[in-house]
């Protein structure tokens, strides 16, 4: 092959692995963008699955009763058991030839006898230290055992000092912007605030067969159906919340949405669902499958909503 003849060759391979190169490039992009639209769509419906699902998960539940009937710490007693060891040594020491290594008779003896002291000091130490364990035990147990018995008996100050320490509600961002409560003797309205209808994104994600982002408006139904099982989540989790963490048999929770009110032309919190809760209603229900709008049924509830409209302002229930 002439020299000509290489430089094509050469030339030749190298626009092959030219194209290979761009075609392994174009595939890297295909992959790339495939990933990032799967990921934007899986971001939007983990969204929407959020949205409808803030009832899902509800903390652990309090036994006022076995709290309330816990026994009293018992008092510790005082020992010796460093002291006694020592002491045990001390019985058995026998003088030995070798006890020119550890500085003679008299000082193993001397070594011995101040270990005894030592243990006994050692024994009061570790003594102490259980009586202010113990103190610490009956405080918490005096408060804990206290603090039942009036929830068990309804005062509305044990409620509220229950109530004073339950952050799960108040660190989900989901249920609103605050959560008030009317507390009377045995009984628990709560009132939060919950977000907007914009919480519920107006369009609906998907990719499509070329791995592109499609992005269309969201229907007007399916938005204000959406925007309903939010707030019956809503009225869900903080019902759930309350029969979980206090020895009530029912609860009552009314959710207040910022909605225009067009009489004033001025938006305003008013309330849009009022739900009764009962403990035996909801000990029926499995909350990792239940839609939360139908699951409403199961309570005396107040709801105006319509697809087309969405909530319209209600009357909450009167506790009774």
């Amino acid at each position: 092959m002439g020299w000509k003849g290489v430089v094509r060759s050469m030339a030749a391979a190298s626009r092959a692995a030219a194209r290979d190169a761009e075609r392994r490039e174009k595939a890297a992009r295909k992959e790339r963008l495939l990933a990032e639209s799967a990921a934007a769509v899986e971001d939007w419906q983990r969204h929407i699955d959020g949205l409808v699902s803030v009832h899902a998960t509800l903390s652990k539940g309090l036994d006022w009763r076995r709290i309330g009937a816990e026994p009293q710490p018992d008092a510790p007693e005082k020992t010796a058991v460093h002291e006694e060891k020592a002491k045990l040594r001390l019985a058995n020491f026998r003088p030995s030839l070798f006890d020119f290594l550890g500085g003679g008779t008299s000082a193993r003896r001397a070594k011995m006898e101040a270990a005894v002291a030592a243990g006994a000091s050692l024994d009061l130490r570790e003594f102490q230290q259980r009586q202010s364990d113990y103190t610490a035990a009956m405080c918490e147990w005096d408060d804990d055992t206290g603090l039942a018995r009036r929830l068990l008996r309804g005062e509305a100050a044990a409620i509220r000092e229950v109530i004073a320490e339950m952050q799960a509600l108040s660190e989900n961002d989901l249920i609103g912007e605050e959560i008030g409560f009317s507390i009377g003797e045995s009984f628990v309205h709560a009132q939060p605030k919950v977000h907007s209808d914009e919480i519920v994104p107006r369009f609906r994600r998907t990719q499509s067969a070329g791995g592109k982002v499609k992005e269309t408006p969201l229907p007007v139904g399916q938005l204000n159906s959406l925007y309903q099982d939010y707030v019956a989540s809503v009225a869900l989790k903080t019902g759930g919340e309350l029969l979980q963490l206090l020895p009530l048999d029912e609860v009552y929770v009314t959710c207040f949405s910022n909605l225009l009110d067009l009489t004033t032309g001025h938006k305003g919190w008013s309330p849009i669902l009022s739900v009764h809760f009962t403990r035996s209603g909801f000990e029926l229900l499995n909350l990792a499958a239940i839609d939360p709008s139908d699951a409403l049924r199961n309570f005396r509830h107040s709801m105006n909503f319509s697809k087309q409209k969405g909530f319209s302002k209600v009357e909450p229930i009167e506790v009774v």
